[in-house]
């Protein structure tokens, strides 16, 4: 069946080239003195469909483009990215000493879901509510009558802005110190960082531009800035930002004596915009992204590794010798454990509000609160409808509630993790001040151990056991809350529901902030108790 926006059918056939060249090289100046160095160039061409199979919109004129034949985005041509490394041992410390810096730029393409929209936009979409059998035939029940042009019609494309550019770039750096001390052990300690720029970014378009009153209802229409032909509609950019930074020490024992130690250490701290392609949210403000500014995805404050490793002393060749049967059962184990520790992972409290309100007009006994449907008293509106959420935004729902002072937001009381009552409703036409992924979930902490043994079955061949019991003390590490999301409870008559301002209690939060499921992971750090045997030959 023929599309109505491009007169197309079948499959699509999307291309992208990657043009992908580098050189390195690596010059010993000295015996103590290695510098390492290249560069890497990439171009990514922006993805086209070979027969122009798309419907193309343009936010600065409003419309569609079918079968656009231009580049839906842009893509940089000046991707050089430098590389550059230096190993230092001063012989002033006899060789126990190595520094340790470096730096790059990185480019990436992203995600290819997120920069294919055009294509994916060349779509017909209808509701039936009844009067239909399977199997639907697309000509007649789909796209008969279907009119591209209707002014009421609320297709939903997706967009670029017309400055949407492509690639990221991230920027490393890292300086490290690396110190032999007594006892065969090794510290070090290094700051990495790192800079993301032109990050992908999404918002939406087709905005609320104001709201008109039904005088006699009250009912309030939202007036978009494109009309009724779309519905609101998301798009993608660039320009995001990210920075990271951290403090990284480790210390080690090498394996002497039959005992290994070592220790990891981090402390982190990540702020920006965005993380980046498939980590970046729907900004707040469709008029601002710098008010998005807060911590990232991966912005774990602390986290801490320690593992010792003990080769026991009996069997074989062994402080405690054993030969035969004793050493084929007692001799030759092996026994480690680890500790795993880290601080939660961000929490992005949001809160659901419609995007239209109802604020009660001067001199009626309604004057200044907000309903969520029209007020009317003996046939007289007494309300006003307005843009309840600047711009709009219920399509992508990413709202925030305003802060209490002073109200911690947190409880960690039994199951309640989050306090409810630390949040308000923001007033009609504002938004939430509330950060950006500003509240930091659960802590992890988990014990594992092993126990490991070989054996020698013949020349060249043996048997390898291995029994590994994974959170050993069966530790619940809790996941972030289930419900991170309050509902704006609007007031329907005087009297009842909350007013904005009004923080919100545990009887109206719902199961907002509570602890309803661990990390789940099925193996290794953040699962539940787990013990596995493995046995393996080897020859």
């Amino acid at each position: 069946d023929l599309s109505p926006f491009t007169g197309l059918s079948g499959n699509a056939l999307v291309k992208q080239n990657y043009f992908i060249g580098y050189a390195q090289d690596e010059w010993k100046i000295k015996s103590n003195l290695t510098l390492s160095y290249g560069i890497r160039y990439e171009y990514f061409s922006p993805l086209h469909e070979t027969r122009n199979k798309n419907v193309f919109f343009d936010i600065p004129s409003g419309t569609i483009i079918p079968k656009y034949s231009g580049d839906w985005y842009s893509a940089s041509k000046a991707n050089f990215g430098p590389r550059l490394g230096l190993t230092w041992a001063p012989r002033l410390f006899n060789n126990t000493t190595v520094i340790r810096a470096g730096g790059g730029v990185f480019y990436g393409p992203g995600q290819t879901e997120d920069q294919i929209q055009p294509e994916a936009n060349d779509r017909v979409s209808r509701t039936f509510t009844s009067g239909k059998v399977y199997p639907i035939v697309p000509a007649t029940d789909v796209y008969a009558g279907y009119d591209i042009n209707s002014p009421t019609l609320g297709f939903q494309p997706r967009a670029y802005a017309p400055g949407y550019r492509v690639p990221e770039r991230v920027t490393t750096y890292t300086l490290s110190v690396q110190q032999q001390l007594p006892g065969q052990m090794q510290f070090m300690v290094a700051y990495v960082g790192s800079t993301g720029r032109n990050l992908f970014l999404r918002s939406i378009t087709n905005l609320i531009t104001s709201v008109t009153t039904n005088p006699t209802t009250g009912a309030g229409t939202a007036v978009r800035q494109f009309g009724g032909r779309f519905a609101e509609i998301d798009y993608k950019t660039s320009g995001g930002t990210d920075q990271y930074h951290a403090l990284q020490s480790t210390l080690q024992r090498r394996f002497t004596s039959g005992l290994s130690l070592g220790a990891q250490y981090t402390w982190a701290r990540e702020l920006g915009t965005s993380s980046g392609s498939n980590e970046a949210t729907t900004s707040q403000s469709p008029f601002s992204f710098p008010l998005d500014y807060g911590p990232g995805t991966f912005d774990i404050r602390h986290t801490l590794n320690a593992t010792v490793l003990y080769d026991l002393p009996f069997g074989h060749g062994k402080a405690h010798s054993l030969s035969g049967p004793f050493d084929l059962i007692a001799g030759g184990w092996q026994v480690g454990s680890i500790v795993n520790f880290r601080t939660g992972v961000p929490i992005d409290v949001l809160i659901t509000r419609p995007d239209v309100g109802y604020v009660g007009n001067a001199g009626t006994t309604v004057a200044g609160q907000l309903f969520s449907s029209p007020v009317v008293t003996g046939g007289v509106v007494q309300t006003t409808a307005v843009a309840n959420v600047p711009g709009g935004g219920n399509s992508r729902n990413i709202r925030r509630p305003n802060v209490v002072p002073g109200v911690s937001p947190y409880l960690k009381t039994g199951y309640q993790y989050l306090n409810p009552a630390a949040f308000t409703t923001p007033a009609a036409g504002t938004f939430g001040n509330s950060r950006r992924n500003g509240y930091s979930g659960p802590s992890l902490a988990q014990l594992d151990l092993t126990l490991s043994k070989s054996f020698r079955v013949y020349e060249g061949y043996s048997l390898d056991f291995h029994a590994d019991g994974y959170n050993v003390l069966n530790h619940a590490n809790f996941a972030n809350p289930g419900t991170v999301r309050l509902t704006q409870t609007l007031a329907t008559t005087t009297g009842t529901g909350a007013q904005p301002g009004t923080p919100f209690t545990a009887g109206n939060a719902g199961a907002f902030g509570a602890l309803t499921s661990t990390v789940g992971n099925q193996v290794g750090i953040g699962s539940n108790r787990q013990i596995q045997l493995s046995l393996r030959l080897l020859f």
